[in-house]
C-alpha cells in the first residue's frame, strides 16, 4: 500500500502539568497509524499519552 504524507498539529500536556504544543509530518498508510505515530512521537518527547489532541492534515499530492 502506498504511504501518504499527513501534516499533524498536537496539543497535549506535559509531566509536570504544562501545556505542550507542536507539530510536524508523518507518512502512514493510513489515518490510524498516522495518529498511532503521532501519539509515540509525542510520547517520546515526554508529552503524557492522555489528553493528546491531534489535527491531522492530508498533504496534497503526497502519496508516495
Amino acid at each position: 500500500m502506498a504511504l501518504t504524507r499527513y501534516k499533524f498539529t498536537a496539543t497535549g500536556t506535559k509531566p509536570n502539568g504544562e501545556p505542550a504544543e507542536g507539530g510536524g509530518q508523518v507518512d502512514a498508510e493510513n489515518v490510524r497509524e498516522a495518529e498511532a505515530m503521532v501519539i509515540g512521537l509525542l510520547a517520546g518527547q515526554g508529552w503524557t499519552s492522555t489528553g493528546i489532541d491531534i489535527d491531522l492534515y492530508l498533504t496534497p499530492d503526497c502519496t508516495q
